[in-house]
C-alpha cells in the first residue's frame, strides 16, 4: 500500500527522540493499533537523525492520503446507499404491484360473478333506448337539412366579403400605380371609393350576425381609410388600407375554411348518428344470443383467477422477506461505514498530533 511505502520512507527522515515522549503525545490513542505502529516507526526513525522538515512533509502526505481515503469511502458509501435505495424501491414497487394484482383479481372475481345478470338487464335497457333513438332518426335528418341551409348562407356571405375585398384591393392598387398623392380625384374614382366603403359597411353588418371573429375589427379602420380617401389620397393612408385589406382577405379565407371544416364535421356526426341507430339494434340482439357462451368463459376465467391469486400471495410473502433482508444488510453496512469513519478520523488525529510534535521540535 502507498501509505505503507510512505511510512518506510519516513524511517529514513525523522530525528531521534524517545518512545516515552511519543507515548505521552499520543496517550489518548494508546489502544489504537495505528497509534502503536506510528510510535514504533517514528521512534526508530528519529534515532537515525533524519530531517525534521522532511519528516513533517511525509506526515502531511500521510494525512492527505488518509483524508483522500475518507472521501473515497464517503463516495463509495453514498453510491452504496443510492443503489440500496433503488433496490429497496424496486422491491417495494414489486410488493405494491403484487398487492394491486391481488386487489384487481379479487375485484374481477366479483365482477365476473355478476356479469351475466348485468348483461341481460343491460340488453333490455339498450333495446328501450334503441326504440327511443329510432324515433329520433327523423329529427337527425331535419338537423342535417338545417345545417346545410345555414352553411350555404354563411359560406356565401364569406365569398361575397372576400370578393368585395379583392375588388377594393384592385381599385386601391390602381390608385397606387397611378401615383395618386394629395391630388383632386376624378369623379369616377371618388364614386368607386364611396361605393367600396358602403360595400364594406354592409358586409361588416352581415358577418356580425353570425361570427365573433377578430377579423371584424379590421373593417372599421378600412372603412375610415376609404372615407378619408374620398377627398384626397394620402400615400400613407393608401398603403395602410391596402395592408389591412390584405390581412382581412386572409382572415376571411381562414374563417371560411373553418366554417367549411365545422360543417363537414357536423355532417359526419349527424350521418354517423343515423348509422349508429341502425346498427345498434342488431348489435344488442347478437349480444343476447352470445350470453350463454360468455357464461362458460366466465367460469373458465374464475378458475384461472384462483391460480393467479395463489401466485400473487406467494409473491407478496417472498417480497416482504426480501425487503426485510435488504433492510438488515443496509443497517449492517451503515454500522460498518460508521465504524470505519470513526477509525479513519482517529488516524488523522494521530497524524495531526505528530505534526504538532514536529512543529514543536522545529521551534526549539
Amino acid at each position: 500500500m502507498k501509505s505503507a511505502l510512505l511510512v518506510v520512507v519516513l524511517i529514513a527522515c525523522i530525528q531521534a527522540t524517545t518512545v516515552s515522549d511519543l507515548k505521552d503525545r499520543l496517550s489518548g490513542y494508546g489502544d489504537h493499533p495505528f497509534s502503536s505502529s506510528m510510535i514504533n516507526l517514528v521512534s526508530m526513525n528519529m534515532k537515525t537523525g533524519g530531517s525534521l522538515n522532511e519528516l513533517k512533509q511525509l506526515l502531511q502526505q500521510i494525512k492527505d492520503e488518509l483524508i483522500a481515503l475518507t472521501q473515497l469511502q464517503d463516495q463509495e458509501n453514498a453510491t452504496f446507499t443510492r443503489r440500496s435505495q433503488v433496490d429497496l424501491a424496486k422491491l417495494q414497487a414489486t410488493l405494491e404491484q403484487a398487492q394491486q394484482d391481488l386487489d384487481n383479481q379479487r375485484q374481477e372475481q366479483t365482477s365476473l360473478n355478476n356479469e351475466l345478470n348485468t348483461l341481460q338487464t343491460r340488453v333490455k335497457e339498450d333495446q328501450a333506448a334503441l326504440d327511443r333513438n329510432s324515433r329520433g332518426s327523423g329529427d337527425a335528418q331535419s338537423r342535417l337539412d338545417a345545417e346545410n341551409t345555414d352553411f350555404a348562407a354563411k359560406y356565401q356571405d364569406y365569398s361575397d366579403a372576400i370578393l368585395a375585398c379583392k375588388e377594393a384591393q384592385r381599385l386601391l392598387m390602381n390608385l397606387r400605380g397611378e401615383g395618386a398623392s394629395l391630388i383632386q380625384l376624378t369623379q369616377d374614382t371618388k364614386s368607386n371609393l364611396i361605393q367600396t366603403k358602403e360595400n364594406f359597411q354592409k358586409i361588416k353588418e352581415i358577418l356580425e350576425a353570425h361570427t365573433k371573429k377578430s377579423s371584424l375589427t379590421l373593417f372599421q379602420p378600412i372603412i375610415e381609410g376609404l372615407a378619408e380617401m374620398t377627398t384626397k389620397v394620402n400615400p400613407e393612408t393608401l398603403n395602410n388600407v391596402l395592408s389591412l385589406v390584405a390581412r382581412l382577405i386572409t382572415a376571411l379565407q381562414e374563417g371560411q375554411d373553418q366554417l367549411e371544416a365545422n360543417h363537414k364535421t357536423q355532417v359526419e356526426n349527424l350521418t354517423r348518428l343515423g348509422d349508429d341507430l341502425r346498427n345498434e339494434k342488431q348489435t344488442l340482439q347478437v349480444s343476447l344470443a352470445t350470453a350463454n357462451n360468455r357464461l362458460k368463459e366466465i367460469q373458465s376465467r374464475l378458475n384461472e383467477l384462483d391460480g393467479l391469486i395463489n401466485i400473487s400471495n406467494a409473491i407478496v410473502e417472498v417480497t416482504q422477506l426480501n425487503i426485510q433482508d435488504a433492510t438488515r444488510i443496509n443497517e449492517l453496512e451503515d454500522q460498518e461505514y460508521s465504524n470505519q469513519k470513526v477509525s479513519r478520523q482517529t488516524e488523522i488525529d494521530i497524524v495531526d498530533r505528530l505534526i504538532e510534535y514536529i512543529n514543536q521540535k522545529l521551534s526549539e
